[in-house]
């Protein structure tokens, strides 16, 4: 259940789902020797704010918050 912003700077409480953005994360989880590694999604949540400038990775097995590459982002549009 997601109950703030993911921001570890910001934290803001989780009220409304029209306020920020929602990433889905498929992270891999291990299992024994023998057996095929699962896949399960995890919800995170940014403001509206944090969600205009950042965005949801994983890093080395661990869930973070990096900037938004501008640069990239208006080259696009």
């Amino acid at each position: 259940m997601v109950s703030n912003c993911l921001n570890p700077a910001c934290r803001v409480p989780f009220s409304h789902a029209r306020d920020g953005r929602f990433f889905s994360v498929d992270r891999q989880l291990a299992h024994h020797q023998n057996q095929a590694p699962d896949h399960q999604p995890e919800q995170y949540w940014l403001c509206g704010p944090c969600s205009q400038l950042l965005k949801v990775v994983v890093e080395d097995g661990e869930i973070k918050t990096v900037p938004i590459d501008l640069e990239c982002s208006t080259l696009a549009g």
